[in-house]
């Protein structure tokens, strides 16, 4: 059972942390508080994270964090909902929304679609360290963490996988993010604009400080409905 906390009245908007993060972050920066004015807000703990953080269940994989995704709007008994991830949380977004049918409309917070692999030395080298640091400190997150890292690698990516759409995709991301250039090259060939960036902006910050997009966020949001 994933736990999750819940915030707010209105069409149910799920939230999806980054790597090494938890559900609490969400309402220590701000997010939940402006969401919660406009949607019925579920935060929770990915697989290896918060009250989840065990390694001996093994489900670190980026379709086990989709599934940890589905779950939720099982339980909250939704027939639709829309989904705003960062980092991780958004690869394990775009995972969902190729697969969730329930998924109305997704945003990615600082994280392009594209698979891991494109950046396979950069995944290789981070799960050595968080293994060593593991072993080193006998701190059983960092081998979760060593674990999410070399488990992504798996993952193929949701480039042509999604039905890319305007009203139903946004990327935002920071114009000083390390991924941004390749969010840009990826995403060049799809025929809508779903990319919104965010000047002098990176990648930490993007989540930090919500200030940055939520007017953005508000209005793809509330767009329709």
């Amino acid at each position: 059972m994933v736990s999750y906390l819940t915030f707010g009245d209105g069409p149910d908007l799920i939230l999806g942390h980054g790597m090494a993060q938890n559900k609490n972050l969400w309402i220590e920066n701000g997010w939940t508080e402006e969401l919660s004015k406009i949607r019925k807000v579920h935060v929770f703990d990915f697989s290896g994270h918060g009250e989840n953080a065990k390694l001996k269940n093994n489900n670190f994989e980026v379709k086990d964090m989709a599934q940890n995704i589905k779950d939720i709007s099982i339980d909250i008994e939704c027939e639709k909902f829309d989904y705003i991830g960062f980092s991780m949380g958004a690869r394990a977004g775009f995972e969902a929304a190729i697969k969730n049918q329930k998924l109305d409309k997704m945003i990615s917070l600082g994280m392009h679609p594209g698979s891991p692999k494109l950046e396979e030395k950069r995944f290789i080298k981070r799960s050595r360290a968080m293994k060593q640091l593991g072993e080193k400190t006998g701190d059983q997150k960092y081998l979760i963490y060593s674990k999410i890292f070399e488990k992504a690698l798996h993952w193929k990516g949701a480039i042509d996988s999604i039905n890319w759409n305007r009203d139903k995709h946004l990327i935002i991301m920071g114009e000083k993010d390390d991924n941004y250039q390749l969010t840009r090259s990826l995403i060049d060939h799809i025929d809508v604009e779903i990319l919104y960036t965010l000047k002098d902006i990176n990648h930490k910050n993007t989540f930090e400080e919500p200030k940055h997009s939520l007017n953005a966020i508000i209005n793809f949001l509330q767009d329709g409905r």
